[in-house]
């Protein structure tokens, strides 16, 4: 009787650590299945002071255009990832602005699909205090 017990500890003792060095192996990754790549700490900061979404791609990222210029309020610029941690949901055409006191800076990559097939990367990024 008392193998048995030392056998089925030692097993659960097994399975237990299996699951717990794969949760560390999974959560260590950088890279995630849906075309994110995730910096380990905020990059650059991007020198643009609003963005427009033009396609919302979850809870809290939208696909948005730099403002081509201060000032003015014409979004030719660059493609970005625009994610947040604070739950807030973005919807189509609305302007987001970097207020002060807070930057944009890239946190990752991103690669899509477009509805064309062209493979697109572009950066992701947040917008967060100095």
């Amino acid at each position: 009787m008392k193998k048995w017990l030392i056998f089925g500890g030692g097993v659960l003792t097994g399975v237990v650590l299996t699951f717990v060095f794969a949760f560390i192996f999974s959560a260590s990754r950088s890279e995630s299945n849906d075309g994110t790549i995730w910096f380990e700490k905020p990059g650059d900061v991007i020198d643009v002071k609003g963005f427009q979404v033009f396609q919302v791609i979850g809870e809290n990222a939208a696909l948005v255009n730099g403002q081509a210029r201060e000032g003015l309020e014409i979004f030719t610029g660059p493609v970005y990832l625009l994610t947040n941690e604070d739950g807030k949901y973005y919807y189509d055409d609305e302007i987001v602005k970097v207020s002060e006191g807070k930057v944009a800076r890239q946190v990752g990559i991103y690669q899509y699909q477009t509805k064309s097939n062209f493979s697109k990367t572009v950066p992701i990024i947040q917008i967060m205090s100095k």
